[in-house]
């Protein structure tokens, strides 16, 4: 919308640039989208809020005194990948005063790891997206065991040998699809929201909300992607028999939401075919995440935004190798 752009250009240099790194999470270079997005985290939890506000801060004033791009330090490029260091390290990690300073160290390696990435993957045309935040919080929750002042939370998965599934745990397929009662549309409003909130760890369908409202300020086909990715990012798992709580809790639904907008909006030329494409892109995501909470959870790793990075790596490679996206637009 041409007012938010009016207003992210009129604010001062700093928080434009700050809020821009917030909006980047989805893809959203506008200081408008990025200060909804921040009000949001607030409204979820103060720590998340402030977790968030140091990361970003830290993340980009890092890139800054490291003489980084300064184009891409404007974009707000360096700041999202903090921004997702901070809530994330505060949900897996038991809380404490040293905490704080885990995160601000977290930031600001993933400045470092961002500029490295950048360098290998742009001869490619690839971006290296929120693998910087990736890296870095795998990096530091397992590198908590060998810190006394660091506790693994409750909530960090607990290293074990991946068992099978033992049905839905809940309701039948039909019933998510056929049976409408209050309790079914429930259900399905709550798991859509969550799906978009869960990208940046916020369990509250009104961060969800607020997340798609900030999107669509900036872009009427990246909020459709989002919502085309969390209904993926529920549908799919429903009818592969997925544990119904995943479901529920969006937790199955935030890499899809990544995924689509990435291939549907962002790095691909905006088409019916692109749109296609993220759709399968989307599909291939939450079988992805499947795949990958199997495969780390002998190591006690929950899979973050990885899923989607590497299905959104792989489409693009493959773009380049179609006639219809042979020069993906990054």
């Amino acid at each position: 919308m041409e007012w938010s752009l009016t207003v992210d250009k009129a604010l001062p240099r700093p928080v434009r640039v700050i809020l821009r790194g917030v909006g980047q999470v989805f893809f959203c270079g506008n200081a408008v989208t990025g200060l909804i997005f921040l009000i949001a985290l607030f409204i979820g939890g103060l720590v998340a809020g402030l977790a968030a506000t140091i990361g970003v801060v830290t993340s980009t004033i890092t890139a800054y005194l490291l003489g980084f791009s300064e184009d891409d330090i404007d974009a707000g490029l360096y700041g999202f990948n903090g921004t997702l260091v901070g809530p994330c390290l505060f949900l897996f990690l038991e809380y404490s005063p040293q905490l704080w300073l885990y995160v601000i160290l977290a930031a600001i390696l993933s400045s470092v790891v961002l500029a490295a990435l950048i360098r290998i993957l742009t001869p490619y045309r690839i971006p290296a997206s929120t693998s910087p935040f990736v890296l870095t919080c795998w990096m530091f929750m397992v590198a908590v065991y060998s810190f006394d002042k660091f506790t693994p939370g409750p909530v960090l998965p607990t290293p074990e040998i991946p068992s099978i599934v033992a049905g839905m745990g809940g309701l039948s397929i039909e019933a998510w699809f056929t049976v409408w009662t209050d309790d079914t549309v429930k259900m399905w409003y709550t798991a859509l929201t969550k799906g978009i909130a869960e990208v940046m760890f916020a369990d509250n369908i009104l961060v969800g909300i607020l997340f798609l409202i900030g999107i669509a300020i900036t872009s009427w086909r990246g909020a459709f992607m989002a919502l085309c990715g969390t209904v993926v990012g529920v549908v799919v798992p429903v009818v592969l028999g997925a544990n119904q709580n995943l479901i529920e809790m969006g937790l199955y639904a935030f890499n899809p939401v990544l995924t689509m907008m990435a291939i549907g909006w962002v790095f691909l030329k905006p088409t019916k075919k692109s749109a296609i494409l993220a759709l399968l892109a989307g599909i291939l995501t939450v079988v992805c995440q499947a795949g990958l909470a199997n495969f780390l959870a002998p190591i006690g790793l929950p899979t973050l935004t990885f899923p989607f990075v590497l299905v959104m790596w792989m489409f693009l490679f493959a773009a380049g190798m179609s006639k219809y996206w042979s020069e993906p637009k990054i």
